[in-house]
């Protein structure tokens, strides 16, 4: 199960020293990564000895796409070894194939893994289809079902994502996640790596 969970940590208040704390609990027990802003890992160089992960343009996804490619270029520059970004969904919604514009940027301009948050709780399922398919062969490697600023994940959410993304893509379960039954039923669903602020409740 640790390797499968990405350690968050994302308050908007949160301090330098709350991550710091939280940064090597995370690697001393060794989960899958430490999710954080991508402004703090230059003070987190003696501290985290797991997968380094930023976040682009979290949590609404509404920057112009110049901006989104700045902030993924910073953490190209930092060295981190993931981003999850956050899909334009007015954009997405208004003009067709502006998330794969979008995806082909930022995934070009950030040499790691790149994981597109799709926000699954805001879309139908014709819209999270078509959504995937804009998303296909851009060099995204996970899907991620939410922010978790809606409402918590569903095993539903993954079995979708999970039965589009066909062999292309690999799945990440976030928000609202727990307990240890609840996330192994969305590992069970096909989530392949698990995003939660609450990573010691499930091990």
């Amino acid at each position: 199960m640790r390797s499968r969970i990405d350690a968050t940590i994302l308050r908007r208040d949160v301090t330098l020293f709350e991550v710091k704390e939280f940064a090597k609990k995370v690697s001393e027990a060794r989960f899958r990564s430490l999710v954080t802003y991508p402004f703090l890992f230059p003070y987190l160089k003696d501290v985290v000895r797991v997968k380094r992960v930023g976040v682009v343009d979290f949590p609404y996804g509404t920057s112009p796409l110049r901006i989104k490619v700045e902030e993924t270029k910073f953490c190209e520059e930092l060295g981190l070894d993931e981003i999850d970004y956050v899909v334009n969904l007015s954009a997405f919604k208004s003009f067709p194939g502006y998330a794969r514009e979008e995806a082909l940027k930022i995934a070009s301009s950030f040499s790691g893994t790149v994981k597109a948050i799709l926000e699954v709780p805001l879309l139908s399922r014709e819209e999270v289809s078509r959504l995937v398919n804009e998303l296909r062969g851009t060099g995204v490697r996970f899907l991620k079902t939410s922010t978790g600023l809606y409402r918590p994940v569903t095993v539903d959410d993954v079995r979708l994502l999970k039965e589009l993304a066909g062999n292309e893509f690999l799945i990440k379960a976030s928000g609202g996640i727990r307990a240890r039954e609840q996330a192994q039923a969305l590992i069970n669903a096909g989530a392949d790596v698990l995003g939660t602020s609450k990573p010691f409740l499930l091990i």
